[in-house]
């Protein structure tokens, strides 16, 4: 099983994209990038878009990397190099889920895929974008995607696919 060396994995928020993102990291030791780390300041402060694609510009040069985040204003920048496009296409019910769950754990504090001073929080705004997500932007991934014939391109419509994807990928770089 083969996985290349410039992997994208996009979805929607809850799906689980950043704990698979850093499970194929271990496994592969390929360098992860957190679009979220870059993108959000201390305070929820957004890194202005020209500085945000210079810096995506720069980093997707690299000749291996796992980019994990959807981000579709700047998604071209990436596409353009990637060989490897993994796509969450969960139930919105199991995204908000997930995001409940994420709540949770992490309530007041930055996660590890987020920017420094970025703590979770409830966030109705957010909410309403997962619950909108598989009609407003998974299609349009799905079209941006599609237009580049010479990626691999695996979409996982649950959980359970992508964890078995995990152990078939880690049981290859232990052969």
């Amino acid at each position: 099983m083969t996985i290349g060396n410039r992997i994208m994995i996009i979805g929607s928020p809850g799906s689980g994209k950043s704990t698979f993102a850093r499970r194929l990291a271990e496994i592969t030791s390929i360098p992860l990038i957190h679009l979220d780390r870059t993108y959000w300041n201390a305070g929820w402060i957004e890194t202005p878009k020209e500085q945000f694609y210079a810096w995506q510009r720069k980093i997707v040069q690299g000749d291996t990397w796992i980019i994990d985040g959807n981000y579709g204003s700047s998604m071209d920048i990436r596409l353009s190099k990637a060989d490897t496009v993994i796509n969450f296409e969960l139930s919105r019910w199991t995204c908000i889920m997930g995001y409940f769950k994420r709540l949770i754990t992490n309530v007041g504090q930055s996660r590890p895929d987020m920017g420094e001073g970025c703590p979770e929080r409830l966030d109705f705004e957010f909410i309403k974008y997962i619950w909108k997500f598989p009609k407003n932007i998974a299609g349009k991934n799905r079209d941006r995607i599609g237009q580049c014939e010479r990626l691999n391109v695996i979409t996982f419509k649950s959980r359970k696919e992508a964890n078995s994807f995990l152990e078939k990928i880690s049981q290859s770089f232990r052969d």
